[in-house]
């Protein structure tokens, strides 16, 4: 027979379940044997945390996984399934058990926390399937010769385990959840109190610290607790018995990662602006270490992965969170495209609100890009538009690995089958030739306008000689709403350059212009509102409101553009006709429907429900077993560029 095998388990009991999380609970421990029955494993647990078995009956839980309901363990069969998913993950605070104590009153069985007496006793229990017996009576080398820091270690609601790396109070017989929280706590008080120490002995059992100065009294010690991964401070000598030289020439505990577990609260918000040198002047001023502003650069890095998480990681949850967008808002469309090896290429979204609310726009789609600033260097492609009051509707976004035609064409494939075609429809953007080949393919029969804004600053760098002559007419000429009025403008602008006409029509006056325009731009004669998304994320929450906010007829933009034109109207002297056509209509009947407000409220008539705790999140296997793996592709050396390089068709 060979030799028994214990291993600790952590116990959570004195708590309850709500909504699948054990809350309000208390911490103990329990070691158990490999060949342990359901019997064992209940009396052990008794004994442990002490209550009467005959007065009360425990309830024993495991979490598979999370998101997962608890499983009960109620006969042998549990508590071994449950033994060989522990025995994979040794790890103490793997696999806790869950333990509510039901109180036997009257041959009832009565839920309670209160009649769980707490442990008092330093001392854990080893289970046999036999009886119990005392771990000072276990031969030491069947378990490890560091079996007595168990017996001192104590699992209570005021300690408990500590798992934050800038814990500032650090005392004896603390546990920690690892080795990794107990050298970052270390290195942080070291910065804090402004000494530092040495590693004398560091393995994967021990970590033992002293002053740099070997006269120095100051050390610490903590090993594991058994053959778990937490960590004790069995020993501590805080106070120092040396002088302030050498504390304050140098400071080797200011690692990046140590500088970086302090300022990380910084980047929680992302759009505050927290620079490297920020970092250098902070660390100087609130610890007086001098910091390079390439480590304060590393420090940063370190920082934002800390908040935000691994960009290669944040692929591999890609999957689970288109699913979970469709789950919590039906009628949404949501695309991912891989390569044949499984890498990121493509990923569309388009919310349903988004989809319905377009049905009550202009037919009018302004597409931009913009670029991400994160590892890989995606990019971020956008489709938007205006509602009755010219507030922007985003429609889609698409995230790609690269900007080109390829990535444009699946764009607009996926546009034409969530949002289709409609009558006098456009798509505005700048003279990007990706987006030009894109339309052209996906949709032939839609005119591509060109925002005149861009146009002009290709005008101003190629005639730079008569550019503030030219500026006014341009604007003035792409507006005019008569061919007329474009002609008239036109010969003005010939008149301070000849060559300026022969640009413009190689581009395509139906492209730019408003008065040989194919469709109706009306006012949409930029790009702006693309630009307004990528510039700054409209809270989707004012949308409604500001529909709301609509007690006239129309918007309250186009109500007092039409008070004014009505005031102007006053003025224009009517001619008779001889024509027997006599209809009078009212001011408003004028106006489009789409400026309507009944309109603009339909608009925003289905709302965006906002995502669950990811908590809470009910995966399907087939979408847990999608994996995403990162873009191809390194990352360049040096700091990242902060804008993309234009070319010169587009460049403002």
């Amino acid at each position: 027979m060979g030799a028994i095998s214990f291993f600790p388990v952590y116990v959570i009991h004195s708590g309850e379940w709500e909504e699948n999380k054990f809350i309000n609970f208390v911490s103990d421990c329990v070691i158990i044997e490999s060949t342990f029955s359901y019997n064992n494993l209940v009396a052990a647990i008794s004994e442990q945390i002490r209550i009467h078995c005959e007065l009360n009956i425990i309830e024993i839980n495991f979490l598979p996984n999370d998101g997962l309901p608890p499983i009960l363990i109620y006969n042998d069969t549990g508590v071994k399934v449950y033994i060989k998913l522990k025995k994979k993950n040794l790890n103490f605070i793997e696999y806790p058990l869950f333990v509510t104590v039901k109180e036997i009153y009257d041959n009832r069985l009565v839920a309670t926390s209160s009649s769980c007496l707490v442990a008092t006793s330093s001392s854990c229990l080893v289970a046999t399937s036999s009886n119990f017996i005392d771990v000072s009576t276990v031969d030491s080398t069947e378990i490890m010769p560091d079996i007595e820091f168990i017996e001192n270690t104590k699992f209570s609601e005021n300690t408990g385990i500590i798992d934050n790396m800038l814990n500032e109070f650090v005392e004896e017989d603390q546990v920690y959840k690892d080795k990794e929280t107990v050298m970052n706590v270390m290195k942080n008080l070291a910065v804090r109190e402004r000494f530092q120490f040495k590693v004398k002995r560091s393995s994967a059992t021990r970590y033992h610290l002293m002053c740099v100065d070997d006269n120095c009294a100051w050390s610490f010690k903590s090993p594991t607790v058994y053959k778990a991964n937490i960590f004790k401070v069995r020993s501590y000598n805080n106070n120092h018995t040396y002088g302030y030289g050498e504390r304050y020439l140098t400071q080797r505990q200011a690692t990046s990662g140590v500088i970086a577990s302090i300022v990380k609260d910084k980047y929680v918000n992302p759009k505050k602006v927290y620079t490297a040198n920020d970092i250098i002047e902070d660390i100087q001023k609130q610890h007086e270490i001098e910091v390079s502003y390439m480590k304060a650069w590393r420090v940063k890095e370190i920082a934002m992965a800390m908040i935000r998480g691994n960009p290669s990681d944040s692929y591999k949850e890609l999957s689970r969170y288109l699913y979970m967008l469709e789950h919590t808002n039906p009628g949404t469309v949501t695309k991912l495209h891989k390569s044949e090896d499984g890498c990121f290429l493509y990923a569309y979204v388009s919310l349903y609100a988004s989809i319905k609310g377009w049905e009550h726009c202009r037919p009018i789609m302004v597409v931009d890009r913009s670029f991400l600033k994160a590892t890989y260097k995606d990019t971020i492609l956008t489709a938007c538009t205006q509602d009755g009051v010219r507030k922007i509707l985003p429609l889609a976004y698409a995230i790609v690995d690269s900007e080109n035609n390829k990535s444009w064409e699946w764009f607009f494939v996926q546009i034409k089958g969530t949002f289709g075609v409609r009558e006098e429809m456009c798509i505005v953007s700048d003279r990007n030739e990706s987006i030009f080949n894109a339309t052209k393919a996906v949709y032939p029969e839609v005119p591509h306008c060109i925002c005149i804004f861009h146009l002009w600053q290709n005008v101003k760098r190629t005639f730079k000689k008569h550019h503030k002559q030219l500026m006014d007419i341009f604007f003035t000429l792409s507006r005019a709403y008569t061919i007329e009025k474009f002609d008239y403008h036109m010969i003005e602008m010939c008149k301070i350059d000849l060559r300026v006409q022969t640009y413009l029509f190689e581009i395509g006056y139906e492209r730019w212009s408003r008065a040989y325009s194919k469709v109706k731009r009306l006012l949409v004669m930029t790009s702006n509102i693309a630009e307004s998304i990528n510039a700054a994320k409209k809270d989707a929450r004012e949308l409604p409101k500001n529909a709301m906010e609509t007690s006239t007829e129309l918007g309250k933009k186009y109500e007092k553009l039409l008070r004014e034109n009505l005031i102007a109207s006053e003025q224009i002297t009517v001619r008779p006709t001889r024509s027997s056509y006599n209809q009078q209509l009212k001011p408003r009947q004028y106006c489009s429907f789409y400026y309507k407000k009944d309109n603009l409220l339909r608009t925003y008539e289905f709302p965006v429900n906002p995502m669950p705790d990811e908590s809470l999140w009910a995966i399907l296997i087939e979408v847990l077993e999608d994996v995403v793996l990162p873009p191809k592709g390194r990352r360049n050396a040096g700091r990242p560029r902060k804008e993309r390089l234009k070319p010169a068709s587009e460049r403002v």
